[in-house]
């Protein structure tokens, strides 16, 4: 229950940071990948519009988006204790959970169940290769979708 928690409050702070201004484009959250040091992951996004406490003594930048990223209204940044980016968090405007499930599994992820409402989907990141679990999130007209590394997830959210 507390995993759920800490997954509703991520979609719920990325939701309030997503209102107004903006900070981010999709060509440089493309060139953002899972192990990076937040130091890197900062000289590319450049400083969060907000820094959120989700549990477990870890914290969330959150970015807002253009409104030309429509659907995608914001996005987050997961650290684990060592400062390495354990998570990406990307928010959606609607409910496009099966849908996306559904693209996630034809880019070659293997279906791993659901829980709590959330689908999770096992695959390899794009950009390093190493092994990572997606889980997508329909909750209050949003879909999350959360990549997280697998040694990561194993800790701290399974």
């Amino acid at each position: 229950m507390k995993k759920r928690r800490w997954l509703i409050l991520l979609l719920v702070l990325i939701g309030m940071a997503a209102g107004t201004s903006w900070a981010v484009d999709l060509e440089a959250l493309d060139r953002v990948s899972i192990l990076m040091p937040k130091s890197k992951v900062l000289s590319i996004l450049g400083p969060p519009d907000e820094v959120g406490d989700i549990g477990h003594q870890l914290k969330a930048d959150i970015y807002r988006l253009s409104d030309k990223m429509a659907p995608m209204i914001g996005a987050g940044c997961v650290y684990d204790e060592k400062q390495i980016l354990a998570a990406t968090a990307f928010i959606f405007q609607g409910a496009v959970g099966e849908e996306t499930a559904n693209r996630i599994k034809e880019a070659g992820f293997t279906y791993i169940g659901e829980k709590e409402g959330a689908t999770r989907l096992a695959g390899k990141d794009d950009d390093t290769g190493l092994p990572v679990v997606v889980t997508v999130v329909e909750n209050g007209g949003l879909t999350t979708v959360i990549t997280f590394e697998k040694g990561f997830y194993d800790r701290n959210v399974k």
